[in-house]
């Protein structure tokens, strides 16, 4: 009898090591390259599950009375930096004190303005476009921005319509002279000066190395603010990858080519966004002006790459807004992958991620303000 408790405890608590183990290696993800240690965000995407896992043991440990629970506490008192990273607590009203002009800010990926019409909508693009209207941002970041010069699709006159008449288009990609792809900024406000950065080092399926990324100083009041606007590497899951999950999700088999090919997509996408982090990173902490950062990163706010380009800035949604904040509306449901980031001379007073499923991602969407005296002391 002695040997069969011995030997239930000596179990439970190896395997509480382990999952304690897991967890630290989760917490390691946020800080470690994976161009360094590449199965580190592997395990960085198990964080909930290792977290609940620690916590089922803390409850079982004090219903035990084992002073055990300890090694788990522990582990999860040296998460809470990250867990507050996924989580935002923020409860009330919108915060209405200023002492500057209230700027109204909105990133999105509109995937091309559903030019294909993924979504099924033959109103789709025109749903996108009532969302502007409705917030009337005074700054709108686009990733996948499409436009067709021609009169069936032109997304720039159409927003030029909306008073937007302020803007920088990279034209990543042309065809028939008259499409055309990339990342964008549009504003009511003048651009000063404008720019790209985050040239990538390989090349795409069209034998091109576009910018993953651009920025605009925009002079708005007695202030110019640099905004960057970025689109980090995606993962580019096929036909394939997400048949294979969906097939995972509903019967529990994993198909061995398939889980391959996601592991390969994944793997590489990690490394490259790393390197775009750090080339933004270093963009970024050049800047003698206020700085608003706007983009789809396609990683979690626990990952290397969102901990790297957020130290030191205030990330808008875990400022003024509640819950996980969800903005990828695809298959793989919950993720937080599109951010609004600011420099700290700014006052956040409001957040929102707007419920418009007709993109891949829904915008995100805040109101800020700057002081005149703070801006001008940085300039």
């Amino acid at each position: 009898m002695k040997f069969l408790k011995w030997l239930l405890s000596f179990t439970s608590r190896s395997v509480n090591i382990l999952f304690v183990t897991g967890l630290l290696l989760s917490l390691m993800a946020s800080y470690i390259s994976p161009a360094k240690l590449w199965i580190l965000p592997f395990v960085g995407m198990a964080l909930p599950g290792l977290l609940l896992a620690n916590i089922v043991f803390v409850i079982i440990w004090i219903i035990r009375r084992r002073y055990f629970a300890v090694v788990s506490l522990l582990a999860i008192a040296c998460c809470l930096p990250q867990l507050f990273r996924l989580f935002a607590t923020n409860i009330g009203s919108a915060d209405n004190k200023t002492d500057g002009k209230i700027i109204k800010v909105m990133s999105y990926n509109v995937r091309d303005f559903d030019l294909y019409n993924w979504s099924e909508n033959i109103h789709s693009k025109e749903k996108i476009f009532e969302t502007i209207q409705e917030k009337s941002p005074d700054i709108i970041c686009f990733q996948e921005f499409y436009n067709d010069t021609t009169a069936s699709f032109s997304t720039i006159k159409q927003l030029q319509s909306l008073g937007y008449t302020h803007y920088f288009f990279t034209r990543e990609l042309v065809l028939r002279g008259t499409d055309e792809w990339g990342i964008a900024i549009f504003s009511k406000h003048p651009i000063l000066e404008h720019g790209t950065i985050i040239k990538q080092t390989f090349k795409t399926g069209y034998g091109r190395k576009p910018f993953k990324g651009l920025y605009a100083d925009i002079r708005i009041g007695d202030s110019t603010i640099r905004f960057i606007n970025v689109h980090l590497q995606s993962i580019y899951f096929g036909l394939q990858e997400y048949e294979t999950i969906e097939e995972f999700r509903s019967t529990q088999n994993l198909d061995e080519h398939g889980a391959r090919s996601i592991f390969r997509k994944l793997k590489r996408a990690f490394e490259r966004r790393a390197e775009q982090a750090e080339e933004l990173k270093a963009f970024i902490n050049r800047q003698t002006k206020p700085v608003v950062v706007c983009g789809d990163f396609n990683d979690l706010p626990n990952s290397y790459v969102a901990n790297y380009i957020s130290k030191g800035m205030q990330d808008a949604f875990l400022e003024r807004g509640f819950g996980i904040g969800h903005t990828y509306n695809g298959k793989i449901p919950f993720l937080r992958i599109d951010y609004l980031l600011t420099t700290p001379q700014f006052r956040i007073h409001h957040f929102e991620v707007i419920n418009n499923p007709i993109s891949d991602h829904f915008p995100v969407y805040m109101e800020c303000s700057i002081s005149d005296a703070k801006t001008n002391k940085k300039e």
